[in-house]
């Protein structure tokens, strides 16, 4: 089977990570990962913000009052933005995280998509959050990542087999 292949048929949600940091380089990976993503009219609407300083990341979890950490202690925060004026934002910044997720999946991470960070980001509260991220104006929250070492691997959910037609 192809590594990409690979990748995606192996690929979990993980909500439980390792003290172990996210290396430049595989950062840097994630983040071409998610820039060679299609887009609708090659627009490339995204805007990343990647975080890894801890203190940040758990500010951010305490903006909404919720009891668990919504970040699961990840060492990497990667919060993704869509300018509102491109012709298909969401699913543009929908394709780019989960080509962040595959390549996560490639370098021996794990990763899990938290709309948690939407619900803040996008907060008429916490309106200035994003420009001290240095976040474009006319940009909204689609999302966001957690990303570092898998401090377990869940098997797979079964696959429904009601999801699907195929026409011949």
């Amino acid at each position: 089977m192809s590594e990409v292949l690979d990748a995606i048929f192996n690929r979990r949600s993980i909500r439980s990570y390792t003290e172990q940091p996210v290396s430049r380089e595989q950062l840097d990976i994630l983040m071409k990962a998610g820039q060679a993503a299609p887009s609708a009219m090659n627009q490339q609407p995204w805007y990343f913000v990647a975080i890894q300083r801890k203190e940040m990341i758990e500010e951010l979890a305490s903006l909404l009052n919720i009891e668990e950490d919504p970040y699961y202690n990840a060492p990497l925060l990667i919060v993704v933005f869509a300018d509102k004026k491109a012709y298909s934002p969401v699913t543009d910044a929908a394709l780019a995280m989960g080509n962040m997720m595959l390549a996560a999946q490639a370098l021996g991470l794990g990763s899990c998509w938290i709309d948690y960070s939407r619900h803040v980001f996008n907060h008429p509260q916490f309106a200035g959050l994003s420009r001290s991220l240095g976040v474009p104006e006319n940009y909204f929250c689609v999302g966001s990542l957690v990303i570092g070492t898998p401090a377990q691997q869940p098997d797979a959910h079964p696959v429904n087999p009601e999801t699907m037609t195929v026409v011949v």
